[in-house]
């Protein structure tokens, strides 16, 4: 034994080879040439796998793994992690659409995305274009315009806008287009009118037109008539009556008469009424006039009544020269004015049917109304058409995209809306069915499903007999429904493994026997009981404990083998009393000593 050493030692001096017996450097049981890192008593095994750093069973490509030791955690032979920090996500997915808030509506793609199990924040068709993935409750542009001057009302181009969580427009925009005065906070409509007295001196002309308003036409334009003007653009002259030449100024004319737009009281000089007093007592009157309409009630309107009337520069109050028939009732001071009338069954101030006329005063009687728009005469909530683009037809506050007009009234009714409620309906005819899920079938009730998937109408949880997880490997069987991979063995029962090929199981719970995750050790004879170890040993012939050359690799139990040593320096292994080579000590002492 000590010559064994002593050489032993000597061949490491002098940095010769030989054969020293088996290397270990690590002590972790496997030799050197089978141990992928012998420095190393935590590993041994040679793999191809790859960091899983986040327990995903998916590794990072760019972090390989070639040796390992007993466990399986950390690494994974499943390649094509990407996102190595992230255990939710491991598998790319081309061809999806974003939908990060879930309203159904989708932002620009189709994308490549990094997902787990399932696409959550993102869709496989493309939906209607989302302008704030943000925001579950809006999806659709709208448009503004420039409200320049503040009131409420703007003009010019329209500018998109994402109504996100209900926030107002933009600073300076409206939700109304139409201002027609954009720089003036009074005028923003078009008002009709149908008289006008351009001079201000309360006489007008009949003229129809429209002009930029705030909530009444300005002064000037009028819908109510008034007394007619001869010349609108003179406030001075404003009434048209008839003259005669008086070259000789006695107050009488002659010739044929002249039309003259003269003011109250004015006379033009050299020119008189023509003559025939026919009131000789009374200075102010001194010949008859004819008049084309009169003022019987005193109510400053006219109907058409022709006849004459002693009078003297002009006709006297109550009659005009002109045919008027502004007043509809010369009898009644408080009628006057033809309305054109559409009849208000409900009165909601908006009439319906077919147009006829009233006598009336400035203000419309009860039961008419000058508007012929009612789209439910009998109700007096809706009375306008208004247009919807979203529809809820079962109440559920889930909305279907649907555009058309409602009769209205200040407000869409219950079940029309211009933007999404609480998201997409899958099924608006039933009120508890409303979003659609992706599922796959549960056949065996082990809560994870397998087959195709199925996108199933719902109330948000999936119903009995479906999974969100299509990942079962045996649909069948309530007791398995996850593949695995072993990678050990212990086939004999010895409580020692051996390394076999990879296979995947499909399991439950727990891995069944004989199949281990981590290595115990390393069975060498994975069908023998009794053996479970490799070691080095020398054939010892003679029986003297020690052998001799070549060593041999054997498969041993707890016990070695007789006729087996761990000792392989027997100089005669056929002398049970001969174990040294006393020359050859003789040798190693004179060369130590050297």
């Amino acid at each position: 034994m000590m010559r064994a050493w002593v050489w032993l030692a000597l061949g490491l001096q002098l940095g010769c080879g030989g054969d020293v017996g088996p290397r270990d450097l690590d002590g972790d049981g496997h030799p050197a040439e089978l141990d992928c890192d012998d420095a190393n008593p935590t590993v041994w095994r040679a793999v191809t796998g790859y960091a899983d750093t986040d327990g995903d069973g998916f590794g990072d490509t760019a972090q390989p793994v070639t040796c390992v030791g007993d466990t399986t955690k950390g690494w994974t032979q499943q390649a094509g992690d990407c996102a190595p920090g992230d255990a939710t996500r491991w598998r790319l997915v081309p061809g999806l659409y974003p939908d990060a808030d879930g309203d159904g509506a989708t932002g620009t793609g189709p994308v490549t995305a990094c997902v787990g199990a399932t696409l959550a924040g993102y869709q496989e068709q493309p939906g209607a274009p989302d302008c704030d993935d943000g925001d579950a409750e809006v999806s659709a542009l709208s448009v503004v315009w420039a409200d320049t001057d503040g009131d409420g009302v703007g003009a010019g181009m329209p500018i998109d806008w994402c109504p996100s969580r209900g926030r107002p427009p933009p600073s300076g925009y409206a939700l109304t287009a139409g201002d027609c005065a954009p720089g003036d906070t009074g005028r923003w409509r078009m008002l009709p009118f149908t008289y006008r007295d351009a001079d201000g001196d309360g006489f007008a002309v009949a003229m129809e037109g429209t002009v930029c308003s705030g909530e009444q036409p300005p002064p000037g334009y009028d819908t109510v008539s008034a007394p007619e003007d001869c010349d609108d653009r003179n406030a001075h002259l404003t009434v048209r009556v008839q003259r005669w030449l008086d070259p000789d100024g006695d107050g009488y004319g002659d010739g044929a008469p002249v039309l003259r737009c003269v003011g109250p009281g004015e006379s033009a000089p050299g020119e008189t009424f023509q003559g025939g007093d026919c009131a000789p007592g009374d200075s102010t009157r001194w010949r008859p006039l004819y008049y084309a309409s009169r003022d019987e009630d005193g109510d400053g309107r006219f109907s058409r009544s022709a006849g004459a009337v002693c009078s003297g520069f002009w006709l006297p109050q109550g009659y005009s020269s002109t045919e008027r028939d502004d007043d509809c009732d010369d009898t009644d001071a408080a009628r006057f004015h033809v309305w054109s009338v559409y009849a208000d069954e409900d009165g909601d101030r908006v009439g319906s049917g077919t147009a006829s006329t009233v006598c009336a005063g400035t203000t419309l009687p009860a039961g008419y109304s000058t508007q012929a728009t009612d789209c439910a005469p009998q109700d007096t909530t809706a009375w306008r058409m208004m247009g919807f683009t979203h529809r809820d037809a079962d109440g559920d506050t889930y909305t279907v995209a649907q555009s058309g007009e409602v009769c209205a009234g200040t407000a869409l009714p219950a079940g029309y809306g211009t933007k999404p409620l609480s998201g997409e309906d899958c099924d608006d005819t039933n009120a508890s069915l409303y979003r659609n899920m992706t599922a796959y079938a549960d056949t065996d009730g082990d809560g994870v499903g397998a087959g195709p998937a199925t996108v199933l109408c719902t109330n948000g949880q999936l119903p009995a007999s479906w999974s969100a997880r299509g990942t079962d490997c045996a649909r069948q069987d309530a007791t398995r429904w996850q593949n695995v991979t072993a990678f050990h063995a212990d086939r004999d029962g010895d409580g020692f493994t051996a390394p076999i090929p990879v296979e995947t199981l499909c399991i439950g719970k727990t891995l069944p026997l004989p199949y281990s995750f981590k290595a115990v050790g390393n069975d060498c004879d994975d069908t023998d009981v009794a053996r479970y170890r490799w070691t080095y040993l020398y054939r010892d012939q003679d029986g003297d404990g020690v052998g001799a050359t070549p060593r041999q690799m054997l498969c041993l139990g707890s016990s070695a083998f007789a006729g087996w040593s761990r000792y392989g320096d027997d100089s005669d292994d056929h002398d049970a009393a001969v174990q040294t080579d006393e020359a050859a000590e003789e040798e190693l002492s004179l060369i130590l000593d050297l």
